[in-house]
C-alpha cells in the first residue's frame, strides 16, 4: 500500500466530506492518517493573521515553528474527528480533536468536536467549558450562531434538571431562548442551525409546558441586554473585531486592498456596523478604479 503525501490527504479527505462521502473519507483516513502522531510543542499552523493574533493574545504560548498552511495538520485532524464521530468512533474522534486543537488551539471545529464529544458523554460542565471559550475564537457568523445554539443547549439542559424548582427553570429557560433568539441572527438557514434549533425548540416547548405562564421574549436587544446583565456572551467576541479592523487598516496602508477587505469584511459581518460598512464601500471602489485603469 502506497502512503499518499499530506497534501494530497487533506484535499481528498476535505472533498469527501463535502460530498457527505464519509465511507470513501475513512478510508482515506484508514490507509494514510496517523492517530498516534506526537505534537511537539510550539508548532503551529493558522489559516490567517486573524487566528495568528488571536492565539497570541488569548493562549499567550511561544509560537517556535509556524508550520505551511499546506500542511494544515490541524484540519486534517478535525476532519478525521468529524469522520470518526459520524461514525461514533469516540476513542478516534477524541484523539483526532485533540490534535487538530494541539497544532491550531484557534481552530474552532476542534473546540465544537470536543465540545460534542463531552456533551454525548453526560459531561456538561466539560461542554460548558470548551463553550464558552468558543466564543473568544469564533469569526463566522455561522460559527458564532453555533456558540449560542450550543450555549443554549447548556442552559436548556441545566432547566430541565431543575423541574422541581420553578423560579430556576424559568431563569434558565429565559437564558436559554434569548441564546437561540440571537444564533438566529447569524444563522438559521444552514442545515446545521435548522437540525439544532429543531431540536432546541422543541425542548424549549416541553420546558414552556411545565410553566403557569409560558417565557415570551419581544426583540433580540431585549435579549441581549439580559445575557449582558447575567454576564454571558451577547455578540462577537471584543478581540475578534479588534483584530480584525486594526489589520484592515494595517493592509490598506500598505495598498494591500484585498486582505483589508476580507478582514473588514469578517467585522462587519458579525457586527453589521454602518461604520465598517462605510470603509467596505471605499475599499470596493479603489478596487473598481484599479481595474477601470
Amino acid at each position: 500500500m502506497i502512503i499518499k503525501p499530506i497534501t494530497e490527504t487533506i484535499k481528498e479527505i476535505q472533498e469527501a466530506i463535502d460530498q457527505n462521502d464519509y465511507k470513501t473519507a475513512y478510508q482515506t483516513v484508514k490507509e494514510n492518517v496517523d492517530l498516534n502522531k506526537e505534537h511537539i510543542e510550539g508548532e503551529y499552523v493558522f489559516k490567517n493573521l486573524l487566528e495568528e493574533l488571536l492565539f497570541q493574545i488569548l493562549i499567550k504560548k511561544e509560537i517556535r515553528n509556524k508550520i505551511p498552511l499546506i500542511l494544515d495538520y490541524s484540519t486534517l485532524y478535525s476532519n478525521c474527528g468529524e469522520i470518526f464521530l459520524y461514525r461514533s468512533d469516540m476513542d478516534d474522534a477524541k484523539k483526532s480533536f485533540e490534535l487538530s486543537h494541539n497544532y491550531n488551539p484557534i481552530n474552532i471545529k476542534a473546540n465544537f468536536g470536543l465540545g460534542e464529544i463531552a456533551k454525548r458523554e453526560g459531561n456538561i460542565e466539560e461542554f460548558y467549558k470548551l463553550t464558552m471559550e468558543s466564543f473568544k475564537i469564533a469569526y463566522y457568523p455561522e460559527d458564532l450562531s453555533k456558540s449560542f445554539r450550543n450555549l443554549s443547549y447548556y442552559f436548556l439542559k441545566i432547566a430541565d434538571e431543575n423541574q422541581d424548582n420553578e423560579e430556576k427553570i424559568k431563569e434558565n429557560l429565559k437564558i436559554a431562548i434569548c441564546l437561540k433568539n440571537i444564533s438566529e441572527d447569524y444563522d438559521d438557514r444552514s442545515n446545521l442551525a435548522e437540525e439544532e434549533l429543531t431540536e432546541i425548540n422543541s425542548r424549549i416547548s416541553k420546558l414552556n409546558e411545565k410553566l403557569p405562564e409560558a417565557i415570551k421574549i419581544s426583540t433580540t436587544e431585549e435579549c441581549r441586554q439580559f445575557l449582558k446583565s447575567k454576564g454571558l456572551p451577547y455578540e462577537a467576541g471584543i478581540e475578534v473585531i479588534t483584530i480584525c479592523k486594526n489589520l484592515g487598516f494595517q493592509l490598506d496602508e500598505a495598498k494591500k486592498v484585498v486582505p483589508a477587505l476580507y478582514y473588514f469584511n469578517i467585522a462587519y459581518d458579525l457586527t453589521k456596523d454602518e461604520n465598517i460598512k462605510s470603509v467596505i464601500d471605499d475599499l470596493n471602489k479603489k478596487v473598481e478604479r484599479r481595474l477601470n485603469e
